[in-house]
């Protein structure tokens, strides 16, 4: 009913069945997939300027997709209730794809659906917030899981918000960097003129703006943000080659949004793993972030300052390095500098996040290396006079990156080495041998398997070069209806000296029980005891273990988790052709006692007949 004199109104409203997927039209295209239903019962009194509603708001098996996050949430029998200007959340819980929960308690006060007061609630467990992919959003995309407790108070005009937000292991989450892709600027006949920085420039501020300047206005915002060690963020710095930083860490941080809208983050992130990858004219480096490096942050949240060491390791001779130094030694002590040992080239981030300052060096680690201790100690001077050098020191690191070697003064002249023709050969000539040993190994010995393996090396460690070859040799034995594989082996040197504290006479040194969990051999276990000489310090090493192995064959990733046809037609082939194996002995064990009775019977008559 409505008064026409009065203005007052009451009616009774009843929703039997509002489906989510009529009214997701009208959100232009933020809500999509939408399922289930609203329904409810409604008492509207008072007038227009003060109305009074009454009644339930039910949502029934309701779900919904947001486009940006492309997070899909769902609900199941929840309800809002509505009592004289008081909006009531009863635990109105909302699941992510993996059922966790978000929930929200609390009330909102409206007594003319104008003016909003806030007094809520919302927590979450494991939720997944973010599922995105690069196609959704140009600024992040990827998976974010979070626990949360925030508390909403306040106005609509000016809502307060505190409390926690942390971000859960499982999350792996990127963030795009602004691209310097080159604009055009003019253009002249077929003759293309390009700003390669205006884009750039442009991009960069877009970011600044999203990130340091929220779009909602008045707000009062302060939480305390932390990340778990084993969550992935990834920082993609050139979309085109695939140039990324990949971090692992720890932080504790408070973020914050002030009344204009002005956004703040404070704190530190003090990186444990990760990595840089780099791509330059097709080769691919991958440097690993030095464990204790870190991202702090002291206002805006673009303004971060960066200070990561990543680590490219690379095994190779100094002798390059050190090129004029040691030309006048006798050959013998140069040809010690042609030991390889373990440097580190180093990728310095300092500076700015949005323009970070790069800067190489190259280390040899502290350690005991199994050569003459002024060999070490040269190089170690060589780097850091290098260090003063900063055009020598970039040309090493790349000599480094690119050939995985150093450079001399001329830079096509190598005096490390590498492989000669000799080497080649006898590595192939090794092959061959092994593979003869093999063969006739197979040929001659039934029931157990025996491999060879004949490896040929340099080894500079006594200045002069030495051919190194050692034979290895494993017989195996398959036991149990070949389900328990039993493996003995031992590695023999059959040229070059021993070496310090190295067993020459070590039998059956590596041990290898591999057990068959599955039939088709896909799932296995193995406990192994390896027996080897090693060469950082100088002695032989006992190391055992148990491992699980799985082994597959595939076409398509999917195929990882679905055997193929061929699979399942090659497991029924293997089970007929054992059942016919397991018939045919036993034919055969019955044939053989049928003969032995036939010769008992003989025997017998034989015996009569005496």
């Amino acid at each position: 009913d409505y008064l026409m004199d009065t203005g007052n109104f009451d009616f009774d409203v009843v929703i039997n069945k509002l489906y989510i997927k009529s009214i997701q039209g009208f959100s232009m295209g933020n809500i999509t997939e939408g399922q289930g239903f609203l329904s409810g019962n409604f008492k509207l009194t008072g007038n227009a300027s003060a109305p009074k509603v009454n009644g339930e708001l039910i949502f029934n098996d309701a779900g919904f997709r947001v486009t940006q996050l492309n997070s899909y949430f769902k609900t199941k029998n929840e309800k809002i209730t509505f009592n004289d200007g008081t909006i009531s959340f009863d635990k109105f819980s909302l699941f992510d794809e993996n059922d966790n929960e978000l929930f929200l308690n609390g009330t909102i006060q409206s007594p003319d659906f104008v003016k909003y007061n806030f007094n809520l609630l919302v927590e979450a467990d494991d939720f997944r917030a973010i599922h995105s992919k690069a196609k959704d959003n140009d600024l992040f995309y990827g998976d974010l899981f979070l626990d949360t407790k925030l508390n909403i108070k306040g106005n609509l005009d000016s809502p307060v918000v505190d409390g926690t937000i942390k971000i859960n292991k499982e999350t792996d989450f990127t963030v795009v960097m602004p691209q310097s892709d080159p604009s055009i600027a003019d253009r002249e006949g077929i003759v293309e003129f390009v700003d390669e920085d205006n884009l750039y420039l442009k991009q960069t501020v877009d970011m600044q703006n999203k990130l340091n300047q929220s779009e909602l206005k008045g707000m009062d915002v302060n939480v305390a943000i932390s990340i778990n060690k084993e969550a992935e963020l990834t920082l993609l710095i050139d979309k085109s080659n695939g140039d990324y930083l990949n971090l692992k860490g720890e932080a504790e941080l408070v973020g914050g949004i002030d009344q204009s809208g002005k956004t703040t983050l404070t704190g530190k992130y003090e990186f444990s793993d990760g990595a840089y990858e780099m791509n330059f004219n097709g080769i691919k480096r991958k440097f690993d972030i030095q464990k204790g490096s870190f991202i702090t942050w002291n206002g805006e949240p673009t303004m971060a300052t960066l200070n990561i060491t990543a680590i490219y390791k690379v095994n190779t001779a100094p002798i390059d390095l050190l090129g004029s130094q040691i030309k006048g030694e006798t050959q013998a002590v140069q040809n010690t500098y042609k030991q390889k040992l373990p440097f580190q080239t180093l990728l310095k981030m300092k500076g700015e996040l949005l323009k970070p300052e790069i800067s190489f060096g190259i280390v040899l680690p502290e350690g005991n290396y199994n050569v003459a201790s002024n060999v070490v100690d040269m190089t170690q001077a060589k780097l850091k006079q290098l260090e003063q050098d900063p055009a020598e020191l970039n040309k090493q690191v790349f000599a480094l990156l690119l050939l995985n070697r150093f450079v001399g003064e001329n830079p096509f002249a190598s005096e490390s080495g590498g492989v000669s023709a000799e080497s080649f050969a006898r590595q192939s000539v090794s092959k061959i041998l092994s593979q003869q040993l093999n063969n006739l190994a197979g040929d001659l010995i039934e029931g157990f398997e025996v491999n060879f393996d004949l490896e040929s090396t340099e080894d500079y460690t006594t200045g002069t070069m030495q051919n190194r070859t050692d034979l290895n040799v494993e017989v195996s034995k398959k036991l149990l209806d070949d389900r328990l594989k039993i493996t003995v082996g031992s590695s023999f040197g059959v040229e070059g000296q021993e070496r310090a504290n190295e067993e020459t006479t070590n039998i059956a040194g590596d041990v290898a029980l591999d057990y068959q969990l599955t039939k088709d051999g896909r799932y296995m276990v193995r406990a192994y005891r390896k027996n080897q000489y090693q060469v950082a310090v100088e002695g032989q090493v006992i190391e055992t273990g148990v491992a699980f192995v799985i082994t597959m064959s595939y076409n398509k990733f999917r195929e990882l988790f679905h055997r193929t046809e061929a699979e399942k037609e090659l497991i029924k082939e293997e089970k007929i052709r054992k059942e016919k194996e397991k018939q045919k002995k036993k034919e055969e064990k019955e044939k053989g006692k049928l003969q032995e009775n036939e010769d008992e019977k003989t025997i017998e008559g034989n015996e009569q007949k005496t």
